[in-house]
């Protein structure tokens, strides 16, 4: 078995599933340059569409994404009632992903009603951040209210 196995052609290079979604059609447009600079355009599908209704593109994956934190967009007060709304839509829809949010918001853990299983420090600037990890599990790791 090991033999047949080494000895395949290596011609058939297999590549991730990539996609990316923003609501914004200028943020959409800055996303297609830079996957084309990166070189990974051809597999990647670019939408418009809400991560609060978006379906998961595949049963299990690893999703990344930087929220508003109040910085360029969103206030303290609407963030309070964006973030459950996230963390609802995610044990919804993405059960069985690995889910990382970029913030500067500390207090979106406690706001998205989901444990995190790491949090790294960060900085975007002068902005001190942190990079979340979830691990998205249908009806487990969520806070009480």
């Amino acid at each position: 078995l090991w033999d047949k196995v080494r000895n395949q052609p290596r011609g058939a290079e297999r590549h991730p599933a990539l996609y990316a979604s923003d609501l914004d059609p200028k943020a959409l447009n800055a996303t297609r340059r830079n996957l084309a600079e990166a070189g990974v355009e051809r597999w990647t599908k670019v939408e418009r569409s809400d991560v609060l209704e978006r379906e998961a593109p595949a049963a299990a994956g690893v999703m990344i994404m930087n929220p508003p934190y109040g910085e360029r967009m969103g206030t303290p007060e609407e963030l309070a009632q964006f973030y459950p709304k996230l963390g609802d839509a995610l044990k919804k829809r993405f059960a069985g992903w690995r889910c990382y949010i970029f913030t500067a918001d500390m207090r979106l853990p406690k706001l998205i009603r989901l444990e995190p299983s790491k949090r790294t420090p960060l900085w975007n600037g002068a902005i001190e951040c942190r990079l979340y990890e979830f691990q998205i599990v249908a009806g487990s790791h969520r806070r009480p209210r």
